[in-house]
């Protein structure tokens, strides 16, 4: 992450791989993985630009093409992240409702 409130401009280019990573049942750092792609679906959503708020603390859209280009990969990535949600080897504390919700927003289920 660049900043509190942005993501790094090379995110874009390692989401894909952190996905299907946090995907995968045995890795070790599964749940750390999982938190880093919630943050990613929280930090890349779009800013509300009526908000002078929103704009002051996380910038404007045009400021950022790596938000555009995150939500992309989500998109992308969609098939893999339902995977990811759908384990039922995945415990609840890792996955709680709140981040379930946000990364299947992330992926175009909304």
């Amino acid at each position: 992450m660049d900043d509190l409130f942005n993501a790094a401009a090379v995110l874009p280019l390692a989401l894909p791989f952190l996905i299907r990573l946090a995907a995968t049942p045995d890795v070790t750092v599964r749940a750390d993985l999982i938190e880093l792609l919630w943050l990613a679906a929280e930090l890349t959503h779009p800013v509300d630009e009526d908000s002078d708020i929103a704009v002051l603390m996380r910038g404007r859209e045009a400021d950022h093409p790596e938000r555009a280009r995150c939500r992309a990969v989500f998109a992308e990535q969609a098939r893999v992240i339902h995977g990811l949600l759908s384990d039922p080897a995945l415990p609840v504390d890792v996955l709680t409702p709140d981040r379930r919700a946000a990364l299947l927003a992330a992926a175009g289920s909304r």
